[in-house]
């Protein structure tokens, strides 16, 4: 059919396809893989397809290992396959000695999988034993699984003792010596060693296709036992842990078959979990995880979809299981799914925060898990979609766009398990991803090579976020508060405006990450309510300056909200309109020197010319450098920052001294003491007729005296 040039992760053949053609690869590799696991490689010379009967279907998915140059050929009977052969007498021995490897690796693969059957068949019945042990530690009834007593382990297939592959075996070691002196001597040599090694190949995969299947039964079949059996080692495994702390010890019990443990724990479909597990095997395997190939872009994204599938069983049911092995809670914490892939001491370092933490008594820092059950215990509303919908307003998208029907749609309203999945598929997902730092290399699961910093260096802890939130708020004490009003019809005033505080959620996403971000400023259309800012659990950025420009972002955003379509409207003076103001018109502000409008031009190329960018990198200036006296803004974006983002009084006193900012101070303490003796009259005027100040009024004055 001619010459094919396939790129590194493309598929030529998929498995199920029909055999139509056969293709000698000419340059390059690929790789053999089944949904079971299997994994072949074949190299330069190897005839793809030759090893299935003509008509028949592929037994493997065939995916280009690099990039490679094929020549295909039509392939109905032996007779296309022997033309093909003989088309290319030049590298008609490689083609056997690629032929001979083949074979070999699909021998040694029935090997491994006739092993792999015998070790599950004994492993069982160990664990079992092992488990009648637990429960009489644990002081429990031991349920009762007579059919794993009589496992029989499978018989050797007769094909491996066979004088077939004892020859099969013989030209592997003597390759150098028949590609030198036997298959060059004639081409029908070549012929019929790859005929026989085709013919044989075929004996091979029927008796791999018996063990896949008999191992696949034997999992079927001991699949409610190993539920079981994981449930209450998890149990055993924890009480000892807690025993060794308690005592001091210092030797707590390693944690082994992680991922088993959270799989059985989740319930969910064996072939998910069997599939989850591959792929990270795989994935452990890959000398580079951040690869960008299509392949490993795949196997990424596989491992991305499971995990939260898996996630999103474990987390319902630990609402309503008496005990949740701490492999699961380290899971739902910390995105840990395997001990290897995390690493032995990464592993015991994340088992000591998950016992150990603290949840914040406010609760307002609070990792993703228990963010989720606050959704589900309907405490708080989930979060917006990406296209800024809130709950109802994403239900009734969905009705138009004929996803759900109105009365689908009424019933989910309040259906708080079905508000917690849309969080799970929405906030959390998006948000892990964009906390992680790279979302092209992204996974949710944590792994060792993604750690570069000490572990005791980057948990977040609940006393960790609150201490560096109230480290800003300290620095500007107005960050949180919102315009609001009030009535007393009883008092006949009929408008009271004030500002109160109403301080964000931090949610802490399960992943080791570099970047924090503000996912919403309000929730729903109601502007007195919380924002929620997002952030790694294992955060390896400084986390007040991470704070910082996410509070940069609220700033923005929520002025914006405020303002609405005038929030550049420089008629109507607000933070974002004169920032807006100001870098449009940088050029033409006689206030700003040659230079300084030079970096007000480079500021404006580095952050994309987004004015929300070059504002919240200005306000991290403002915040850390200014506060103490350390000048670092220009003359505009220093009045602009202090009118909107003012110092707390102990910033303002101690700046007094400094020329640049005494004018600014004294300026914002006459407007500050108008405003606060406007209030002291109507204060009188209210306690004129009721004897306590309503608790907006005081609000306000505790606002005016920050």
């Amino acid at each position: 059919m001619g010459k094919l040039d396939i790129a590194k992760g493309q598929i030529l053949y998929k498995k199920g396809a029909p055999v139509n053609d056969v293709a000698i690869i000419l340059k390059g590799s690929f790789t053999l893989t089944d949904e079971t696991g299997v994994r072949l490689s074949a190299g330069n010379g190897s005839i793809l397809g030759a090893f299935h009967p003509s008509g028949s279907n592929y037994r493997y998915n065939f995916q280009a290992a690099e990039d490679s140059t094929l020549f295909v050929y039509d392939y109905t009977d032996e007779d296309d396959l022997e033309n093909a052969i003989k088309a290319t007498p030049t590298i008609a021995p490689v083609m056997v000695s690629a032929s001979i490897n083949l074979l070999n690796n699909l021998a040694d693969t029935l090997s491994e999988l006739y092993e792999a059957g015998g070790q599950l068949c004994r492993g069982t019945q160990a664990n079992y034993n092992d488990y009648k042990n637990i429960c009489a530690r644990l002081m429990i009834m031991p349920q009762q699984f007579e059919g794993i007593n009589v496992l029989v382990p499978p018989e050797k297939p007769d094909i491996l003792n066979s004088w077939q592959v004892d020859l099969c075996r013989a030209c592997l070691d003597k390759n150098d010596l028949l590609r030198k002196e036997f298959y060059p001597a004639d081409i029908r040599f070549c012929v019929g060693t790859i005929m026989l090694a085709a013919q044989l190949a075929q004996n091979i995969q029927r008796e791999i296709d018996k063990l896949q299947a008999f191992i696949q039964q034997l999992k079927d079949d001991t699949d409610e036992f190993n539920r079981e059996y994981h449930s209450q080692k998890a149990k055993f495994d924890d009480a000892q842990r807690q025993e060794a702390m308690e005592s001091g010890s210092g030797n707590l019990p390693q944690i082994k078959n992680a991922l088993t443990t959270i799989l059985a724990f989740a319930e969910i479909d064996r072939s998910l979990g069997d599939a989850f597990g591959r792929d990270i095997r795989a994935f452990m395997q890959a000398p580079d995880k951040a690869e960008k190939s299509t392949e490993m872009r795949r196997l990424r994204g596989d491992i991305t979809n499971n995990f939260y599938t898996i996630y999103e069983a474990a987390f319902f049911k630990s609402l309503t299981a008496e005990d949740v092995p701490a492999e699961v809670k380290m899971f739902l914490l910390f995105g840990f799914v395997d001990e290897e892939l995390a690493g032995e001491d990464n592993t015991a370092e994340l088992y000591k925060y998950t016992i150990l933490w603290e949840d914040d008594p406010q609760g307002r820092v609070l990792p993703a898990c228990h963010w989720l059950k606050k959704i589900y215990n309907g405490e708080v509303p989930p979060s917006k979609d990406e296209f800024d919908n809130d709950w109802p307003d994403h239900l009734k998208e969905e009705v138009r766009q004929g996803n759900l029907t109105q009365e689908q749609a009424d019933a989910m309203l309040e259906d708080r398990k079905a508000m917690t999945t849309f969080e799970l598929h929405n906030m959390i997902t998006g948000a892990n991803k964009m906390t992680y730092g790279s979302i092209f290399s992204f996974i949710p699961a944590f792994y060792a090579q993604s750690v570069n910093r000490p572990l005791e260096n980057c948990l977040v802890t609940t006393q960790r976020a609150t201490e560096e939130l109230n480290h800003i708020r300290d620095l500007d004490f107005g960050c949180f508060y919102r315009p609001a009003y009030a009535s007393y019809p009883q008092l006949k005033i009929n408008r009271f405006d004030y500002h109160e505080e109403i301080l964000p959620y931090i949610i802490l996403m399960p992943n080791y990450g570099s970047r924090g971000v503000m996912w919403q400023e309000i929730e729903g259309r109601k502007r007195t309510t919380p924002a929620h800012l997002v952030i790694s659990i294992l955060h390896s950025e400084d986390l007040f300056s991470t704070l910082i420009r996410m509070c940069a972002q609220f700033r923005w955003e929520m002025c914006k909200r405020i303002q609405g379509v005038h929030y550049s409207d420089i008629t109507d003076p607000s933070l974002t309109s004169e920032y807006v103001n100001y870098l449009q018109f940088y050029k033409k502000n006689s206030s700003l020197s040659a230079d300084m409008k030079e970096k007000v031009k480079s500021s404006l190329k580095r952050n994309n010319n987004s004015y929300g960018n070059v504002f919240a990198s200005e306000y991290e200036l403002f915040l850390k450098c200014e506060s103490e006296g350390l000048p670092r803004l220009n003359k505009v974006s220093r009045e602009i920052l202090f009118k909107y983002c003012t110092f707390s009084q102990k910033y303002r006193d101690n700046l007094m001294i400094n020329p640049q900012y005494k004018p600014l101070i004294e300026r914002w303490h006459i407007g500050r003491d108008d405003r606060a003796r406007t209030l002291e009259l109507f204060s009188r005027k209210i306690l004129t007729q009721t004897k306590e100040l309503p608790e907006e009024v005081q609000l306000e004055a505790e606002y005016l005296n920050r």
